[in-house]
């Protein structure tokens, strides 16, 4: 017989005892507690002693028992794509058994569906278990074809998944390649700042494979989705189950990648580089744009906040080639997106911001600005 534990360590021992300390507050105080003695008994029988201090502080410490203990991380997992990828048949095919109900005519998921798994931590490790919530959309078609009725409610729902969720899995037909509704999707993924994966479904139905197919296919997936270029992407068969383990390893990366930060140091020399290698964007008068320096802000996602005299100079072009090189010189982003922030200040401001000669304690530090094209 398999006796089942909890999946909180320590969960059961901690709930016995504040069953235990609730009974003694009830228990008539002529009787004899569970564990108390007899001299201890006559002593609060007769008023004398501490006793009742010691019930009650034996109740407030088995509640903050439950405070103390930390709970599981929940990570919020939305399976997003195009009707009839596939998205329930992956679903089931990560749990091992039905939770949604499949079939080949496309729309039959008409709701949100959301199925909680918990993984345990690894042996021998102090960390809490993890939850994984995959939340299983309906396929979300073009707008245009979208009538005011069941439909527009569920396409709403899964928008709202994205959004809710910590990860997206952007399901895509390996068979069917790429549409214009999936870069519609994964435009929206990328607007509301989540990880992604693209999850490349039906593998098993792909013919005339050879040792080129899977070097092609990322390829092509790449240069089709241009909006998620720095997620990673697996080939998978909800059918038979191949490569579906990997993931959770994927998810997993993601998250990390989703809170990630970099000290302000390391973020500068990488922005140094960059402007070194290519200066900011011109205007045809002859004024430049002039970046002094940057930091990140916040995470889920990074988000870095460049300094610059005029954000209307940095074109969108200059915006992608920081967030090439900045991957290219930084590891871990590779599953998230990087909001760019850029203020405008001048160069007079930056560095009255930051004392060169100060007194100690008044926080004047030392500093290479301006940078080159910051003069």
């Amino acid at each position: 017989i398999d006796k089942k534990g909890s999946a909180v360590v320590g969960f059961g021992t901690k709930a016995k005892k504040l069953e235990a300390a609730k009974k003694r507050l009830k228990m008539n105080p002529k009787k004899a507690m569970p564990g108390e003695s007899e001299e201890d008994f006559l002593l609060r029988k007769h008023g004398i002693g501490s006793a009742e201090e010691t019930v009650i502080r034996q109740y407030e410490e088995a509640m903050a028992a439950f405070d103390e203990e930390e709970q599981p991380e929940e990570i919020g997992i939305a399976i997003i794509g195009r009707p009839n990828v596939g998205k329930s048949s992956l679903l089931n095919s990560l749990f091992g058994s039905t939770r949604a109900i499949v079939s080949d005519m496309a729309g039959t998921t008409r709701d949100s569906i959301d199925a909680v798994m918990e993984r345990p931590a690894p042996e021998g490790s102090d960390e809490p278990s993890t939850i994984y919530r995959f939340i299983d959309t309906a396929g979300i078609r073009r707008k245009s074809k979208i009538d005011f009725g069941p439909e527009f409610f569920m396409v709403n729902r899964a928008l709202r998944a994205i959004r809710r969720s910590d990860v997206a899995l952007l399901v895509l037909d390996a068979t069917a390649g790429v549409a214009e509704q999936d870069r519609v999707l994964a435009q929206k993924i990328s607007d509301d700042g989540r990880a992604c994966v693209l999850v490349c479904n039906k593998w098993d139905a792909v013919a005339n494979k050879d040792s080129n197919t899977f070097d092609k296919s990322v390829k092509f997936f790449r240069e089709e989705l241009p909006q998620v270029r720095w997620a990673p992407i697996i080939f998978v068969s909800a059918a038979t189950g191949q490569r579906v383990g990997k993931i959770y390893g994927a998810v997993d990366d993601a998250i990390d990648a989703h809170r990630k930060r970099v000290s302000t140091a390391v973020l500068n020399e990488v922005l140094r580089d960059a402007t070194l290698w290519q200066p900011p964007p011109s205007k045809r008068n002859g004024s430049q744009a002039k970046i002094y320096y940057c930091n990140q802000v916040s995470t889920r996602p990074p988000t870095i906040v460049v300094f610059c005299n005029d954000p209307s100079m940095i074109n969108d072009g200059y915006r992608r080639y920081l967030d090439r090189k900045f991957r290219e010189s930084l590891e871990g982003f590779e599953a998230t997106p990087i909001r760019w922030i850029f203020r405008g200040r001048s160069a007079r401001n930056i560095m009255r911001s930051r004392s060169m000669n100060g007194n100690p304690g008044d926080g004047g530090t030392g500093t290479s600005f301006p940078y080159p094209y910051a003069d």
